[in-house]
């Protein structure tokens, strides 16, 4: 009952957040608020306003208080984004139900050269300690990073190379943080450094996190070990170094880096299994103004890395995964054809990956993936129009098996955005996209210990193509701001995997099969914040989101598997010179709307509170941070996350930060 009238008064707040903040909005001057640029929407420069889709920036604050170990669970707050949640070591985000390869995870636009999409157990290669904004893009402008990435784009943005000179000869920042849930330490540095036009950077970081606290019993093998208050095999430790070399001129700029990264972590379940994981990565990025008569600005970027790791099971190494790739991309914007703005790019994209070992339910395969994209934006009056295209061939080869496959994808997306007054954009889209299966999709065959699960791919795969539309409404300007998104997508042929009920009888294993039907995705976001109260020295705000999405196989009118529930979250803020506080409630309703093989997943409500306090007021140079996670110590479990039986989300936790930026 308490839960049920808890939600009940979310609603209603939400409803009077919106009828009340518009009147206060009517008697009160209009405060501007800063509409960030979407630096993946560059070359073109767009604000998060003109892009008609859901899309969202993480940086300042609230990043900082976000910044976790995984990029899943530092963009859990965000609508619409769910994580797959395999402990604390490895969470992939997943957004509107969607995951896998229909989310392109990026690192400054270039791909993480991981292994994640392979299986939720695998890490992203993208820590966040170093990292200035995290971008979430939808619509036509994710067309210039991959045709599949229907769900979106995820851009991790650093400052390893400068494109800029800074404002200051010499920079640093230093972070110091602890969460008393996992007995979590950690520590990160950086310095940029300036002589003449050159621009150096240097950072590095260190992360310590034990087994994490739930209350009680986390699981069926917990009870049996006797392993009360904690998830079982939950540990982990990463480490990090970085150095970038750029140089920086009136026209353009140069620059390459060196990142190095490795983590072990464990995977909690009734087999445990740990996970070493190593990467070296190496960037080179340059920006030229008007090369020529006709081109205004030409991008290049190269990227490549060198990843492997191991899957250790009783002391042993199982299996080896190895990944080799690089990609590179070339963009050119075309000087303005009135008021027609655009750019042309290519891409080339290698991956190289071989899997070894006792479980190796994978043979080495190697996908080329080749695109030539484009995407013009056309403005009049109120009116902004946005157009995309796409194509793109992709081969993958099995030479193991004496198997391949070469697909030949096409996209294009267009959307319309219109100005109402008083800060308020309309906008509508519609796209038509296509993605080849991956070498997982296609050629997996064999036990896979880490998700517990015999994985059976299947080499007839076809093209996977969507139609997606979407609705929005935006208020950027005033007291009150927030968002309505609404949207639909139909697929044929959509690739998805399921456990089919039966059991391999050599390993053991459940069976997990790829296969594809129709299916049909329908969801809606909102985002609400109201500033209700403004004195000399304090603001006063109230802010909330609730996101849903219903998915179904067309065919068997099924659910489809590990779609996310109903989630919401309502805050309170009041904001100082010296200080911030915020409280809220956070929670996601029942998931009753299962596939065939799936089990009900509870609802659960979280109190969070948290305050930020900044010693010289209206300076960053010191930022102190306690935040409050889950202060009832509340029971609750990730839908989305195979591993959902066995590692809840997290109990109670006390989390400290400080900053000292120079």
């Amino acid at each position: 009952m308490f839960k049920q009238a808890l939600r009940s008064s979310f609603l209603a707040t939400t409803a009077i957040i919106s009828l009340g903040g518009l009147t206060a909005a009517e008697a009160q001057t209009p405060v501007i608020k800063v509409d960030p640029v979407l630096v993946t929407a560059s070359p073109l420069g767009l604000s998060r306003s003109e892009i008609v889709e859901g899309s969202t920036v993480v940086e300042g604050d609230r990043l900082e208080q976000n910044r976790a170990l995984t990029l899943g669970e530092a963009l859990e707050e965000t609508p619409g984004v769910s994580s797959t949640a395999f402990g604390p070591g490895a969470s992939r985000p997943v957004i509107r139900g969607q995951g896998g390869p229909r989310v392109r995870i990026l690192q400054n636009g270039i791909d993480t050269f991981d292994a994640s999409v392979t299986s939720p157990d695998h890490a992203v290669t993208a820590p966040l300690f170093g990292v200035q904004r995290v971008e979430v893009l939808r619509g036509p402008a994710t067309l210039l990073y991959g045709g599949g990435a229907v769900a979106g784009v995820v851009n991790v943005i650093d400052g390893k190379i400068a494109e800029t000179m800074p404002e200051k000869p010499v920079s640093a920042e230093a972070r110091l943080g602890y969460g008393s849930g996992a007995h979590d330490r950690n520590a990160a540095a950086q310095v940029t450094a300036t002589a003449g036009q050159v621009v150096v950077h240097a950072e590095g970081f260190r992360q310590e996190a034990n087994d994490y606290r739930v209350r009680g019993f986390a699981s069926q093998n917990a009870i049996d070990q006797g392993i009360r208050g904690r998830v079982p095999n939950s540990d982990a430790e990463s480490d990090g170094v970085a150095g970038g070399l750029s140089f920086v001129g009136d026209r353009g700029f140069g620059g390459f880096s060196v990142t190095r990264f490795e983590t072990l972590y464990g995977v909690p379940g009734d087999e445990p299994v740990e996970i070493d994981m190593r990467q070296t990565r190496y960037d080179f990025r340059m920006g030229l103004s008007e090369p020529l008569p006709f081109i205004d600005q030409v991008r290049l970027e190269l990227g490549g890395a060198a990843y492997r790791h191991a899957e250790i099971e009783d002391g042993e190494i199982g299996t080896t995964f190895r990944n080799r790739g690089w990609e590179g991309r070339l963009e050119l914007t075309h000087q303005p054809i009135g008021p027609i703005r655009g750019v042309i790019g290519f891409q080339t994209l290698h991956r190289d990956l071989s899997v070894t070992g006792d479980e190796a339910f994978l043979p080495q395969t190697d996908t080329r993936t080749h695109a030539v994209f484009l995407l013009e934006h056309y403005e009049t009056g109120p009116w902004l129009f946005s157009a995309g295209g796409r194509l793109e061939r992709q081969s993958v080869d099995a030479d193991a098996i004496d198997a391949g496959r070469t697909f030949t994808t096409a996209s294009v997306s267009g959307s319309a955005t219109y100005r109402l007054a008083a800060g308020y954009n309309l906008g509508l889209t519609l796209s038509r996209t296509e993605r080849a299966p991956t070498a997982e999709e296609l050629f997996s065959n064999g036990p896979h210990l880490a998700t517990g699960s015999f994985e059976v791919g299947d080499p007839a795969l076809n093209r996977e193509k969507a139609l997606h539309a979407e609705a929005s409404l935006r208020k950027i300007e005033g007291d009150v701001t927030g968002a309505v998104n609404l949207f639909a997508t139909r697929y044929s042929d959509y690739v998805f995997s399921q456990f089919t009920g039966a059991v391999d009888g050599g390993s053991g294993l459940p069976i997990l099969q790829y296969g594809q039907t129709g299916a049909e995705f329908i969801g809606a976001e909102l985002e609400l914040a109201w500033t209700f109260l403004r004195t000399q020295s304090w603001q006063f705000g109230v802010d909330g989101s609730v996101d849903l999405v219903r998915a179904e196989d067309r065919r068997t009118n099924d659910p489809l598997p590990r779609i996310p529930p109903v989630g919401y979250r309502v805050g309170l803020n009041a904001e100082t010179g010296l200080a911030d506080f915020r409280v809220e409630l956070q929670g996601a309703a029942a998931q009753a709307r299962n596939a065939p093989t799936e089990t009900e997943t509870g609802s659960h409500l979280f109190l969070n509170a948290g305050v930020v306090v900044r010693p010289f007021e209206e300076s960053d140079t010191v930022v102190l941070s306690l935040q409050g996670r889950n202060l009832t110590d509340a029971r609750g479990r990730n839908h989305v996350s195979l591993l959902k039986d066995d590692a809840p989300l997290r109990g109670r936790e006390v989390l400290l930060m400080a900053k000292v930026k120079l």
